[in-house]
């Protein structure tokens, strides 16, 4: 009878090799064999010039003659930790567009509708600024002109703190007649130039 002392398929494997072969009577080679895993691992088994383990023959059954001590730390395999992907940014609201009347500043009902749309879409969403840029059409000289749309978008800005925005993240900007949304001649009413627009940053 074969007593088997090491463990794990490899050690089956072993054992069964030399279970019906003559047992060796000496070992020629030592060489660092280890077999099973955890507590069951059989370090620096004694084997033969063929490749065997030396055995020991006792009254009823062989036993492999092994050395236990010096037993190589096992390794554990590192398994690499993937964080999840983040979520997609929220995409930004889209700019915001209100117009004036010739020569004024104030908001008109339909500007306030549409600012408080705009109000309306971004309370609640984290944002890093907020760009309020006046203009103007070419009617007027270019002096008052820049200062007029300086006052639409002061006014604009206004509306925003009293819905409750951060005063920290807007910004205003004053353009009078030299951005143009449609180019006119100089001195032409155009309610298209009349405007602020409202752009969003992360």
């Amino acid at each position: 009878m074969l007593r088997q002392l090491i463990t794990g398929s490899a050690a089956v494997g072993l054992v069964a090799a030399v279970a019906g072969s003559s047992l060796p009577s000496a070992a020629q080679d030592a060489e660092v064999v280890m077999f099973g895993t955890g507590p069951d691992r059989v370090c620096n088994v004694l084997m033969t010039n063929e490749a065997l383990p030396v055995m020991q023959k006792t009254e009823d059954d062989a036993v492999l003659t092994n050395h236990t001590y010096d037993c190589p730390e096992e390794q554990v395999a590192q398994v690499a930790v993937i964080e999840p992907a983040a979520p997609p940014p929220e995409p930004l609201p889209e700019s915001g567009r209100v117009y004036f009347e010739f020569d004024r500043a104030e908001l008109t009902p339909d500007a306030e509708a549409t600012l408080n749309d705009v109000i309306a879409d971004i309370q609640g969403r984290e944002l890093g600024g907020i760009t309020v840029a006046g203009h103007a059409d070419t009617a007027g000289p270019e002096d008052y002109n820049m200062q007029l749309s300086d006052r639409r978008a002061n006014n604009v800005a206004a509306e925003l703190t009293r819905a409750g925005i951060p005063a920290t993240i807007i910004t205003t900007e004053a353009f009078g007649e030299t951005q143009l949304a449609v180019s006119t001649p100089d001195n032409t009413p155009e309610q298209a130039n009349r405007r602020a627009t409202i752009d969003f940053e992360r």
